[in-house]
C-alpha cells in the first residue's frame, strides 16, 4: 500500500512538473478558468485547487478588469427573502487601485447600478432589493487586489 501511495504521489509530482515547464504560465488557451489553472500550476499551486475557481455563474454586473487573476469565487443563496443569491470574487491585476476604481464604476453605471458611496479603496452601488455591488481595491505585493461583493434576485 505504501509503494502505490509513493508511487501516485510521484507521478502526480511528475505531472505538475511537466505542466510547469511547458509554458511557464504562458495563456494558451481562452478559458479563463484553464488560464487560471495552468497559471496557478505554474506557481505550485495543484491544480485541483486552482480548478475549483470558476466563476461562470457570476452576474454580468459583477466588473472584473481584463487582466485579472482571479484568486477565488464564491456564490450561494443567501437566505435573504426570496430567492436571492450574493458571492464574493478576489482577484489581482497589475492595474493600479486608481485605475480598477474607475473602471469598475463605468461598468457599473454602464449596467444601471445606481452610485450609493465611494471612497479612495472602494465604491458601492446598487438597486433597491434587486442588486448590490461592492468593489473593494488595495495594493497588494506590488499588484492591485481586488475583493468584490454581490447579491442579486435570483430569477
Amino acid at each position: 500500500m505504501q509503494s502505490h501511495h509513493l508511487l501516485g504521489r510521484t507521478s502526480l509530482l511528475a505531472a505538475l512538473a511537466l505542466l510547469a515547464a511547458c509554458g511557464r504560465g504562458e495563456r494558451t488557451t481562452e478559458d479563463p478558468v484553464g488560464q487560471n489553472v495552468a497559471a496557478a500550476a505554474a506557481a505550485g499551486v495543484p491544480a485541483n485547487v486552482a480548478a475549483a475557481v470558476d466563476c461562470s455563474n457570476t452576474p454580468d454586473f459583477v466588473p472584473v478588469y481584463a487582466d485579472a487573476t482571479i484568486l477565488s469565487c464564491t456564490a450561494a443563496p443567501d437566505g435573504l427573502e426570496g430567492r436571492h443569491v450574493s458571492g464574493n470574487l478576489v482577484y489581482q491585476t497589475d492595474a493600479s487601485v486608481k485605475q480598477v476604481l474607475g473602471w469598475s464604476r463605468a461598468q457599473a453605471n454602464a449596467s444601471g447600478l445606481k452610485f450609493r458611496r465611494e471612497n479612495g479603496f472602494s465604491y458601492e452601488a446598487g438597486e433597491e432589493s434587486e442588486r448590490s455591488l461592492r468593489v473593494v481595491a488595495e495594493s497588494h505585493l506590488g499588484r492591485t487586489r481586488v475583493t468584490i461583493s454581490w447579491g442579486q434576485k435570483a430569477a
